[in-house]
């Protein structure tokens, strides 16, 4: 992305200009990711243009140069953006404003800076001479946002100003929005990940919590981590946001949750939640599996010490093993072990082929979904 950024004087291949915008796909060569300039104003016909011009292509940004234009065709061009998953791309001083903006918050990827500038006001309509709010274009365009995934407060941000001004977007108000922005600041990029916008900070938030609520017995975390990881997602979200709307905003995560251990149970949403911090770079309190691996002498234990995938559902295994262990009905236990030596039969014929493991630990959690280690043994 940082060779696209100071790539824009590379030359046109195909030019689609009828009428005020400027739709070009722009020859770059030795770049996997396609480059296509939108410049002018966004008038009657573009969407078509659009889609004539990346018709062939699959890995596309798209860099946006507007004073905006028609609604309708702004959200056209929105939806086969994001339907294609290509990056949208505001460089440094230029500006995307209006129905521009619709088409910038559309993208995959959404790349700004500091200087970009990207304006928002109410659609409006003309009459006599007057311009006046448009009640069904806004409506149209609070539909669009809300299936991008944007909450109300970001909706509210681009209609609300009066047809002759406009609301500036920054990376920072981005993120009090929940709009995950790559900022770009000279050659250095700022990930979303690194800058968190107030709505992953609750989503961190709630994670920690289900895994200390719900899987402080089933992975043997270290508590101090999960606390930690808890209290730094607060402090932060609640600096981006504030106090009242930050427990609003972890507030809605929380029903999420519930509703995905009543659909799920809480051994996959465990798996999940854990998989999900660590693929996100977060400390997860977990650091090997449920043995040593200073004693670890088969070929099949040094490949689970030699993946983390393996380690979190290597201690879920042990954990369930000895909640097994645990159940009064001898009958039953008797029978489960029984299965679960089979089990370990199988798991050991992998030897250190870290993919047959990844399948064989999967099948068998899956068979235990329904148990919760951290309530008491159903008999």
């Amino acid at each position: 992305m940082r060779r696209l950024l100071f790539a824009i004087s590379a030359a046109a291949l195909w030019v689609a200009s009828a009428g005020a915008a400027e739709i070009e796909l722009l020859d770059v060569p030795g770049l996997a990711v396609k480059m296509v300039s939108f410049k002018g104003e966004i008038v009657e016909g573009d969407a078509k243009k659009f889609r004539d011009v990346v018709d062939s292509l699959d890995r596309v940004s798209v860099f946006l140069e507007s004073p905006g234009g028609l609604v309708k065709q702004a959200l056209e061009i929105g939806a086969e953006i994001r339907i294609r998953n290509f990056a949208t791309v505001v460089s440094p001083d230029q500006e995307c404003f209006s129905a521009c903006g619709l088409i910038w918050v559309s993208g995959a990827r959404r790349y700004m800076s500091p200087s970009s500038k990207i304006g928002f006001h109410a659609a409006f309509r003309e009459e006599n001479g007057e311009y006046k709010e448009s009640g069904v274009a806004n409506a149209e365009i609070g539909s669009f946002l809300t299936h991008l995934g944007l909450r109300i407060e970001a909706i509210r941000f681009f209609t609300v100003a009066g047809p002759n001004e406009f609301l500036l977007l920054t990376p920072e108000s981005a993120r009090v929005l929940g709009i995950e922005v790559y900022e770009q600041a000279g050659d250095e990029f700022t990930t979303p990940n690194q800058a968190p916008t107030a709505d992953m900070f609750a989503d961190r938030f709630m994670s920690y919590g289900i895994m200390r609520s719900r899987c402080q017995e089933l992975f043997q975390l270290d508590k101090s981590i999960i606390d930690n990881g808890a209290r730094t997602s607060a402090e932060e979200g609640t600096r981006l946001v504030g106090a009242e709307k930050w427990v609003e905003l972890w507030m809605s995560y929380l029903e999420q949750a519930k509703s995905q251990v009543r659909d799920k149970g809480s051994l996959l949403v465990c798996l999940e939640t854990e998989a999900r911090l660590r693929e996100n770079g977060l400390p997860t309190g977990i650091d090997g599996p449920s043995f040593a691996c200073s004693k670890a002498s088969t070929a099949t234990e040094k490949a689970l010490c030699s993946d983390q995938n393996l380690w979190v559902r290597d201690r879920a295994m042990s954990a369930i093993f000895f909640y097994i262990r645990g159940i009064d009905n001898a009958t039953m236990r008797k029978t489960m072990l029984a299965d679960q030596r089979v089990w370990l039969k199988k798991r050991n014929a992998c030897g250190d082929d870290t993919n047959c493991l990844d399948i064989v630990y999967g099948d068998r959690l899956r068979t235990f979904r329904d148990i919760d280690v951290s309530q008491p043994v159903n008999q």
